[in-house]
C-alpha cells in the first residue's frame, strides 16, 4: 500500500524544485500563467516515467537491499540525468552532421543548455526518487 502512495504522491516532488529554479523568473517574465506552463508538463511527465522507469528501479534496488536515501538519491540523479546526457549527445552529432571536425563547435554551442538539460532532470528525477523512497519506507523501517 505504501508503494501505491508513493507512485500517486512522488511525482509531485517536482513542483518544489521546479518552482525553486524557474519560478522567480517565470513569475517575472509571464506571471502564474508561466510558472503552470512549466508545472503542467512537469507532472504530466513525471507520472508515466515513475510507472516506467522508477517503479522497476525501486523493485530492482529492494531486490538488492540498496534502500537507503543515498541509493535512492544516486538512482534518480542517473535516471533523469544520463537520458538528456544521452540526447545532448545525439542532438550534438546531428548538428555536426557527424563529421568529427564539427563536433567540437557544436558541442559548445549546446553545452549550456545541455548542462541546464541535466541539471534540471537530475535533481527533479533526484526529488522524486528520495519523495518515493521516504514514503515507501518510512523512518526506521529499512
Amino acid at each position: 500500500m505504501r508503494t501505491l502512495a508513493a507512485i500517486a504522491f512522488a511525482p509531485l516532488a517536482v513542483v518544489p524544485v521546479l518552482a525553486a529554479l524557474f519560478g522567480p523568473w517565470a513569475l517575472a517574465h509571464g506571471g502564474t500563467r508561466s510558472l503552470i506552463g512549466i508545472l503542467t508538463p512537469a507532472l504530466v511527465v513525471a507520472y508515466p516515467m515513475v510507472i516506467l522507469f522508477g517503479l522497476p528501479m525501486h523493485f530492482a534496488l529492494v531486490h538488492q537491499r540498496f534502500t537507503r536515501w543515498r541509493d535512492y538519491a544516486i538512482t534518480g540523479v542517473l535516471l533523469g540525468a544520463v537520458p538528456v546526457a544521452g540526447y545532448v549527445i545525439v542532438a550534438v552529432a546531428f548538428e555536426a552532421k557527424f563529421a568529427l571536425s564539427a563536433m567540437g563547435p557544436a558541442f559548445v554551442r549546446n553545452a549550456e543548455w545541455g548542462a541546464i538539460g541535466v541539471a534540471v532532470f537530475g535533481l527533479c528525477s533526484a526529488a522524486v526518487s528520495l519523495s518515493f523512497r521516504f514514503m515507501a519506507f518510512p523512518s526506521g523501517s529499512r
